[in-house]
């Protein structure tokens, strides 16, 4: 037996400055932040402690230099003939930055790519020569300080992000929640504690959000908003503390008063018309956006046209973090609270009327626009033996071929026109409905199992309902001590309540029109791409962050092996999901529901009423055609492709989620009782088995199997 040991000889670089760089702060524990320090000459001046080297903070995702630090550097170390030498610098150059900005941008855009490679922050050495930058050695930094103590949630991102992602998309969403709607948003506000905190985080393919952010923007709002469902974004042992935190007032009335002056189109009276404006001109954008051949444009032109998608998108994220977040859910809230405490409100069966039925509801109107296409199908002999004989591809081929179609095929071209642009996930690698009108079709296919319900009647009468229910709730406060003044308050805080309900829900219908030209403008960088080489095909392009797509199309490389692990941890991931909190890395849950003697499972009340019934489990959309009539719809969460379906269910429940999610606000809209952030809920009930669910209490019993 013998052994044998390699040993690798390589030139030595020569080198004007080196250094090291830490892609994460290893101090502070920062992930937004790389750390770069250089001298002059050969790194061994810094290792050895001879100079004091330059620092440099740059930002992670921009490359943005933040601060830099020119220290004295009295001595280099550089190549000689036999070996290496010390040197004195002239007094000119000891205190001269030893890299130029550009060379740091370069330097931190290396940094990411390593990072990105080795999924971890890493420690890397690096070296300039002339011109050419050379990576010595990367190692992963194991000692970041704070992120170990550092509490992540899902709970948040369940309410507005909570399907699997993929890199690219994380870096294009998650550019613009951190930049616009927390640190941009912060800053208006005079939240200073929230101004450069990192936001976000990815974890098993699923978004984390970082939890004393949320503490800290609880602080800002009075105790009574802290509702459970609020409270519920945090581990069970520290609901009772934040409940009880002192509320910084004078804090929260000098934001009003920063917005009023910095950002006018924040004020409350201001934001759904502003919104609503941006929307007008977006769509034209988007207009011109569709028009373009881009296999036709060069690369610099493409690079131009994302700039143009990005500049026009920016106003969106502005404008929701005062609607969605400020707005929302403080008029919500407020209206629950004093239905509650005025009119005894306890099952919130009067607060779910008055926020139903209101006017231009995007989910509704795709919803009804579905509906007439599957009573089409209904009516149409040849559409109806089609879809119950022949798979939902051989249906869509038929369109184009069977002159008995036609005219159904006009109905989905048309409906395509309208909402081609959505899908059943946010996350841009699944196709939109324009991209792959085989999921319409299956949608369809579910609605026909039974008798489609005229939606634009059951529209019609819960806005009839809605304002009677306006009309009593109004009649009876006015009769409580000090009425007219309580009825002319609460007129006001109901109408912004509603008002920005919509803005909510509405706003999902505008986002995912810009998802959907950042994917068809991203299919064709992955096309150049994989026709280039660097890419294996083309949809490999949602496996890279944008800057490493930018990058790859300036320079060229190969990144097919990194592509090929990220496509496998997404599918790994797709539907698995994790633990509900991180404290830095480790996974934990409050609670388990699943038990051999569980009969009792409790959630989120999110839509009243009390059923019972069968459990249908749905996983995936491709269950949807099976969910039959008057049955308990069990998933992860839903989506606006999924809610045609609705007026199908008899209840859902969902693991994620809470009073505002998106399955909350339709499950009210149709009458539909629903629990939501109920954990383990798709592996722990069984399709057939016979459960009550409470929608007034969040409980849901078990009451007999399959």
């Amino acid at each position: 037996m013998s052994s044998g040991i390699a040993v690798v000889v390589q030139r030595m670089v020569d080198a004007r400055s080196s250094g090291i760089m830490f892609t994460s702060d290893p101090v502070s524990g920062r992930k937004d932040r790389m750390i770069i320090e250089s001298s002059w000459g050969l790194g061994e001046s810094i290792a050895s402690g001879l100079v004091t080297p330059d620092r440099h903070i740059c930002d992670k995702l921009t490359g943005k230099l933040i601060e830099r630090t020119v220290n004295r550097k009295v001595t280099g170390i550089f190549l000689s003939g036999d070996g290496s030498r010390s040197v004195r610098m002239t007094e000119e150059r000891q205190m001269a930055p030893s890299l130029t900005t550009d060379e740091i941008s370069m330097v931190a855009k290396m940094g990411r790519r390593i990072e990105s490679y080795f999924g971890a922050p890493q420690d890397v050495e690096w070296a300039i020569e002339g011109d050419r930058l050379y990576i010595l050695q990367s190692r992963p930094i194991t000692n970041l300080s704070k992120d170990g103590d550092t509490l992540w949630t899902r709970g948040y991102g369940d309410e507005y992000w909570s399907d699997v992602t993929s890199p690219l998309f994380f870096s294009l969403l998650g550019e613009m929640l951190t930049k616009y709607v927390n640190h941009e948003g912060s800053e208006i506000m005079g939240y200073w504690a929230l101004t450069d905190k990192e936001l976000l985080k990815v974890h098993k393919g699923h978004i984390y959000f970082n939890a004393s952010v949320l503490e800290e923007v609880f602080t800002y709002n009075p105790k009574f908003s802290r509702t459970n469902e609020l409270l519920n974004y945090f581990p069970q042992k520290d609901q009772d503390r934040i409940a009880r935190a002192d509320t910084k007032i004078a804090a929260r009335l000098w934001a009003e008063v920063r917005i009023t002056l910095l950002d006018n189109e924040g004020v409350i009276l201001r934001t759904d018309k502003a919104y609503k404006k941006w929307a007008a001109s977006f769509m034209k954008v988007a207009e011109r956006f569709d028009s373009l051949d881009l296999a036709a444009l060069d690369d610099a032109q493409l690079q131009a046209e994302y700039m143009t998608l990005r500049q026009a998108s920016i106003k969106h994220f502005q404008l929701i973090r005062y609607g969605m977040v400020t707005h929302s859910i403080g008029t919500n809230l407020m209206v629950k609270r004093w239905l509650m405490d005025w009119l005894d409100d306890r099952s919130g069966l009067l607060y779910s009327k008055l926020i139903s039925g209101l006017d231009d509801n995007k989910t509704i109107k795709t919803n009804i626009a579905i509906a007439k296409l599957a009573r089409s199908a209904q009516k149409d002999e040849a559409v109806r033996g089609r879809l119950t004989s022949s798979s939902s591809r051989e249906v869509l081929d038929a369109l184009a071929l069977d002159p008995r179609m036609r005219s159904f095929g006009q109905d989905l071209e048309a409906f395509l026109k309208d909402y081609g642009h959505r899908s059943h996930t946010r996350e841009m690698y699944f196709p939109r409905w324009a991209d792959d009108p085989t999921l319409v079709i299956d949608v369809v296919r579910s609605l026909m199992s039974s008798e489609v319900g005229d939606l634009e009647k059951l529209e019609r009468e819960r806005i009839r309902e809605r304002k009677e229910t306006e009309k009593a709730v109004l009649e009876k406060i006015a009769r409580l001590r000090y009425g007219y003044l309580r009825k002319m308050v609460f007129r006001l805080v109901l109408h912004f309540a509603q008002t920005y309900l919509m803005f909510r829900e509405n706003q999902r219908f505008y986002l995912d029109h810009i998802i959907h030209r950042w994917r068809v403008l991203f299919l064709e960088y992955g096309r150049r791409l994989a026709s280039r080489g660097s890419l294996e095909r083309e949809d490999d392009i949602f496996f890279l962050t944008k800057e490493e797509a930018f990058e790859l199309l300036e320079k060229g490389g190969n990144m097919r092996g990194p592509v090929a692990e990220r496509r496998a941890d997404l599918d790994r991931f797709e539907n698995v999901l994790p633990p509900k909190f991180l404290r830095g890395n480790v996974e934990f849950d409050d609670t388990v529901v699943r038990g051999p003697d569980t009969v009792r499972v409790t959630g989120v009340s999110a839509s009243p009423g009390v059923v019972t019934g069968r459990i249908r489990v749905v996983e995936t959309i491709e269950n949807l055609p099976l969910v039959r009539e008057g049955e308990i719809m069990v998933t992860s969460n839903t989506d606006p492709g999924w809610t045609a379906v609705f007026s199908k269910l008899g209840g859902l429940v969902t693991e994620t989620g809470g009073i505002l999610s998106h399955g909350a606000v339709v499950s009210r809209e149709y009458g539909i009782p629903s629990v939501t952030a109920v954990k383990d809920a798709t592996s722990f009930f069984r399709t057939g088995q016979r459960v009550t669910l409470d929608g007034n209490d969040g409980t849901i019993y078990i009451i007999g199997e399959e």
